[in-house]
């Protein structure tokens, strides 16, 4: 039974992974031959997108009782409303696509930290606490109170305005907007970089779930979010 039920899992995993390659390859062609196709396959990728968004939404609130346990929402809706404004016959512009990128993302991580300083206890687990997780710390360390949480959940969302500002308020000092927008580029980029380099500086950490998460999430995540900033800036 126990290897009917991988077999299932494996199945949905694999299926899933197949979907989205189509939906990749689906809207390349529909970007490379044009016409009708160009919006009626973007509508139906904002469909599924949509539909994979609700369902890990209401699987992380029912299952978990957080909407950060399954995050592939905050992937997945940002897809359906660039897909969905394509099928609407919308010009969407690169600049664009990675302006609303990294401001949702960075906006996404601010509520995360909301909820941390709020007392949320994800991710943490049965094995590890998170500040074995998030933090690098030993089990029975303090995570960072309220306060600190909140300061970085504020940097965060007013990184994601500034994104947005230099894109779209150019008429209010398009100069400094774009200067802040580089300086978010180079904060998001340093942290990835640090991050890669962490361990040496911190070895206790390579004991801890931080390490791994750090070397393919934390650090991977920051420097994907520094180029679509730089995307942004110069799109």
């Amino acid at each position: 039974m126990d290897r009917r039920r991988a077999a299932e899992h494996e199945l949905c995993w694999h299926g899933i992974t197949a979907t989205l390659a189509l939906m990749a390859v689906g809207l390349l062609l529909a970007w490379v031959s044009g016409g009708q196709a160009a919006l009626i396959v973007p509508g139906a990728v904002a469909a599924l997108s949509v539909l994979f968004g609700s369902i890990a939404l209401a699987l992380g609130v029912a299952r978990f009782r957080t909407p950060f346990a399954m995050p592939q929402w905050a992937l997945f809706f940002p897809l359906a409303i660039l897909c969905a404004l394509r099928a609407g016959g919308v010009e969407v512009r690169w600049g664009d696509v990675f302006a609303w990128t990294s401001s949702v993302a960075l906006a996404a991580l601010a509520a995360v930290h909301v909820y941390w300083g709020l007392g949320g206890a994800w991710p943490g687990d049965a094995r590890h606490e998170k500040v074995e997780i998030v933090v690098g710390l030993p089990k029975g360390s303090p995570f960072p109170s309220a306060g600190p949480c909140l300061v970085v959940a504020f940097l965060l969302a007013s990184s994601a305005a500034l994104v947005l500002a230099q894109r779209y308020g150019r008429d209010a000092s398009p100069a400094l907007l774009r200067l802040g927008a580089w300086a978010v580029a180079l904060a998001l980029g340093a942290r990835g970089v640090g991050g890669l380099l962490e361990a040496r500086l911190r070895p206790t950490t390579r004991a801890l779930p931080y390490h791994r998460m750090n070397r393919l999430v934390y650090s991977p995540l920051s420097l994907a979010l520094a180029a679509t900033v730089v995307g942004a800036v110069l799109g």
